[in-house]
Parts: C-alpha cells; structure tokens; sequence
C-alpha cells in the first residue's frame, strides 16, 4: 500500500510538473518576438483552418502550429476570410490570431494622373505581398479583345484609359479583372464630364479628347494650366503647326528625367510631335477628370507658345515666338 501510494504522488508529481513545464512553453511560445520580421500569408478560398495554421508556422508566424491550435481552440477562432495577411515572424499568439479575424490586409495600388501603362506595372509589382505581377499587367493590358470600355472602339492601347484612383488590390485577382475595374472608372467618370464616345468636340474626336488631355495635364503639371495649355494645343491644331510638345519627345524616346537631346528631338516616332503635326496617334498617360475638362472647357485665347519661366509660379503664355523669347531672355527658364 505504502509503495502504491508513492507511485502515485510520483504520478502526480510527473503530471504537475508536465502541466507547469507545458504552461511555461505555451506562455513562452504565445509571446511575440521584438525582432520579428514581415512576412505576407495568403489565405486562399475554402483553405481549412488547419491548413492555414500548418503554413502560418512554415512562415516561422507561430513556432508550433500544435499550440497556437490549441491557444486557437481556447480562445475560438471564426471564419477566415480569404486574402492577404501582413504579419511578422514570431507574432504572438494573441497578435496573429486577433489580425487573421480582422481580416485580410488591403492592398491599395495609387495610379496618378499622368501614369503610363508601364509605370502602373512598375507601381502594383512594389507593393509589399502581391501575388499580382507587373509583368503579368503588362501581358494583360495588351490584350484590348478582352475588355470593355464604350472609350475603346478607336483605341490601340490602354494607354490614357487606366483612371487614375486608389484601388483596393484583390491579391487573389486578374491582371484582367484589375485593368477592367479601372477602365469602368474612366467610363464612369468621362461619361460624367460630358464627353460621349461617338461625340465631336472642337473638332476632336473623343479619342483626340482623351489624346490632348493626356498632353495638357503633362505640360501644365497643375490643374491651373489645363484650360491655357489646351488652348494651345487646339490652336496649334487649328493653324496647322506641330505642336511642338517636350511630353511627346519625353514618351516617345522613354526620356522622362534628363534633358532632350537634339536627336531626341527628330525622333521619328509618331508620338514626336516635332517631328509629325498633329496629335499623337494616343494617349501619353493616365488622364483624370480635370485634364479631360481642360479640353472640353479650354480657356478663351490666341496663344500659340507657352514656358515656365524663372520666378513664375505658373506658366506663362504668348501670341508669338518673339513674346516668348523676350520673356526668356529676361526671365529666364526654370
């Protein structure tokens, strides 16, 4: 009797000391790490709790998927929704399961007035845990059979037609379906500003609308001079002259931060409007709703130059070359 009863307060002992050694893991295991590091996980539709659980460990988040299942257990999880989920190594226990019932992390892609095509790409591939590629856009947008856009009869491009907005990037998406929600924004907005697919404005058609748009808001660079610099450009248009603007020669030899060289300004692209009259053959980037309003409502003139000079906040704007370099020569270019 005497030998059972110590086998048991053995027995008993074993087990407090496994239950405090166990507490004592799982409290060390539950803490986060001041020196984790960011990982993304992504959670796809209809993935069991387990599975999740299992790859939140392969991603080093928890360091024992069999405890946090059983902290998970205890504290109750819900549904998990699908998407991305910025985390860090070592989160913690409580961190990492109180962000995976937050829900998934937003992925926001910010396309500025002015963007290319490329420049988009280049923006969705550094945004932090995309799946979605920029080359996988890129591929995508040169596909124009397979979307849809009331702006895109006459159009050989996306270019100018990707509205520039804040996106809530689906990392579980298509290239197709992100390229498509943001061409249903430009229809949205530019049938909203009265610009009509199969409309005549000034003589533009719609498409050359969208065309002069793209150049006005790239050479004014302030919504300010829109109105001023589409004026220009219409008459330009209207006395038969090249239009003479730096942004095409920019877009035309991929030259968007050094000076222009004289070749570049004899480059024969159809996009030189140096070297060729008229309007480029398409958009030169993104345009928003005040570009394409400065074409529609262009401010009243005779301008045919324009320059940004030394000391002035804004462009200034002239009748004749000779104004313009008498300007220059006292103010000088900035």
């Amino acid at each position: 009797m005497r030998r059972l009863r110590w086998v048991l307060a053995a027995l008993a002992g074993l087990v407090v000391l496994i239950v405090v050694v166990g507490g004592v893991a799982f409290y060390v295991e539950s803490q986060p790490s001041p020196h984790g590091q960011p990982v993304a996980v992504i959670v796809t539709p209809g993935e069991s709790v387990s599975s999740i659980f299992d790859r939140l460990a392969q991603a080093k988040v928890v360091r024992s998927p069999f405890l946090f299942k059983a902290y998970s257990a205890i504290k109750g999880v819900g549904v998990i929704d699908a998407g991305v989920y910025f985390l860090r190594t070592n989160e913690g226990y409580a961190r990492t399961l109180g962000r995976l019932t937050a829900g998934p992390s937003s992925l926001k892609l910010t396309v500025l007035p002015g963007m290319t095509v490329s420049t988009i790409a280049s923006e969705l591939k550094s945004i932090p845990g995309n799946s979605l590629s920029g080359s996988a856009f890129l591929r995508a947008s040169t596909n124009l059979a397979v979307f849809h856009s009331p702006f895109l009869a006459h159009a050989t491009s996306l270019q100018g037609l990707l509205y520039p907005d804040t996106y809530f990037v689906d990392p579980l998406g298509t290239a197709k379906e992100l390229i498509q929600q943001m061409l249903n924004r430009s229809a949205q907005v530019f049938e909203a500003d009265g610009l009509s697919p199969a409309g005549h404005y000034h003589s533009l058609s719609a498409a050359q609308v969208i065309v002069a748009a793209s150049i006005a808001e790239k050479e004014a660079n302030s919504a300010t001079g829109y109105a001023k610099v589409a004026r220009v450009i219409l008459n330009r248009l209207a006395a038969g002259m090249p239009l003479q603007m730096d942004s095409t020669v920019r877009f035309a030899t991929a030259n968007y931060s050094n000076p222009i060289t004289g070749a570049q300004l004899k480059d024969p692209s159809a996009y030189n409007t140096y070297s060729h009259t008229g309007l480029p053959p398409g958009p030169i980037g993104a345009v928003d709703s005040a570009g394409l309003m400065g074409v529609l409502h262009p401010q009243r003139g005779s301008w045919l130059y324009f320059v940004a000079l030394r000391g002035h906040r804004h462009l200034s704007f002239f009748d004749t070359f000779g104004q313009q370099q008498a300007a220059i020569s006292r103010y000088g270019v900035r």
